[in-house]
């Protein structure tokens, strides 16, 4: 099976990933400091030290996997459920068992044979894919497969910037004429939501979330805007905050295509 890596931090009692999908071949990435509780639970744990940030930690997850010589890995957010269509026939969905979600990990598995990175559709909005089952030049976030060698061979870092390290790859890839693919009768949500305590939100501000957008922007004009959003659920202390609208389409198509 296809390795897994979960980057987490001061998550150590809420592992709803991990829950979700089984110890087989996942490895949780956390800091020095954590890595004994982990593995006094019973997880396969890789000590990242001192490393601090998502965009520092997707690098070094990615020099880590070169190291050990995997030629295709996933990432996948720490706190994702899982969910899969229901029948054929209709775009509803239902959950899956953490023994289910292995047919979805080797269908990334055999799409990474093709293309260097793919994806899996949110949970929000899903329906409007129905009836495909992978569509391309989409969106990827909190559920990534890449080919590490691949993407080391391009340039591209994810630490090129300090948040959005995953629109940013994306776009990157897109630019460099690698199209993705993106599993879509299968969906990811997250259990606690946006911001929930550990993680990101540990050392993200109105600040760095406001430069990391123009730093996004300034990479991509000619497919990312700058934007003030406000929202009801938003995270914590940032119902208000600047954020970017994408063009993935256009994206995509300018340099896949």
């Amino acid at each position: 099976m296809i390795p897994i890596f979960i980057p987490t931090k001061g998550r150590v009692y809420k592992q709803v990933t991990l829950d979700s999908i089984g110890k087989e071949n996942a490895f949780v990435v956390c800091p020095k400091h954590e890595v004994q509780q982990h593995e006094l639970m019973g997880r396969k744990v890789i000590d990242r030290g001192e490393v601090t940030g998502i965009n520092n930690v997707r690098q070094f997850i990615l020099e880590y996997a070169m190291e050990a010589q995997y030629d295709k890995i996933l990432i996948l957010d720490d706190d994702l459920i899982f969910n899969t269509r229901a029948s054929d026939d209709a775009p509803n969905l239902r959950k899956v068992t953490s023994q289910e979600t292995a047919e979805l990990f080797n269908r990334m598995d055999k799409l990474l044979d093709e293309y260097v990175h793919v994806g899996v559709s949110p949970r929000q909005m899903n329906d409007k894919h129905f009836p495909y089952t992978v569509k391309h030049g989409m969106r990827m976030n909190a559920v990534h497969g890449i080919r590490p060698f691949d993407i080391y061979n391009t340039g591209l870092k994810y630490n090129a910037v300090e948040l959005m390290e995953d629109y940013f790859m994306t776009l990157g890839l897109f630019a460099k004429g690698m199209p993705n693919a993106v599993i879509v009768d299968w969906t990811w949500d997250q259990r606690g939501g946006s911001g929930a305590k550990g993680g990101c939100s540990t050392y993200r501000t109105l600040e760095l979330q406001e430069h990391a957008s123009k730093q996004l922007a300034f990479h991509y004009p000619d497919f990312v805007k700058v934007v003030e959003k406000e929202t009801k659920t938003g995270w914590e202390g940032m119902k208000k905050r600047y954020d970017v609208r994408v063009q993935w389409r256009k994206a995509y198509e300018a340099g896949c295509t």
